[in-house]
């Protein structure tokens, strides 16, 4: 799962390099804060968010993953809204999808942020 959150961050910084950028580290990113889903100060303010080892951070539930996953997952569902697209889950015993526009469908994920980033990934792409 490491990896494909990795790939799934670096397809993201690649596609629209105005909403996430990598840094120095491969598994390191920098999200935009939008304003509308959490107040700063600045208007071009990033949060760092880190995929390393966050297979056992979200086994062992450490409080700082939970955090970068919850704000991906609302960063990526402002964006859907900005784009007037629908974003849908699926939720079984297995993990979750997400479908946009009815016809991007997730890869099955453990967790919402990832399925919702996999699917985001793919309305880029198209």
């Amino acid at each position: 799962m490491n990896t494909t959150y990795q790939q799934l961050l670096q397809r993201w910084a690649t596609l629209a390099p105005d909403e996430c950028l990598t840094t120095e580290r491969d598994y390191n990113f920098k999200v935009r804060i939008l304003p509308t889903v959490e107040k700063r100060n600045s208007s071009d303010a990033w949060r760092r968010v880190s995929s390393e080892n966050i297979k056992w951070r979200l086994s062992t539930g450490e409080g700082l993953i939970l955090p970068q996953l919850n704000f991906v997952l609302l960063t990526v569902m402002h964006q859907c809204a900005v784009r007037q697209t629908n974003i849908q889950f699926t939720f079984n015993e297995q993990g979750t999808t997400a479908a946009i526009c009815r016809g991007l469908q997730s890869q099955l994920h453990l967790h919402p942020a990832i399925a919702a980033l996999d699917a985001y990934v793919q309305l880029l792409q198209f």
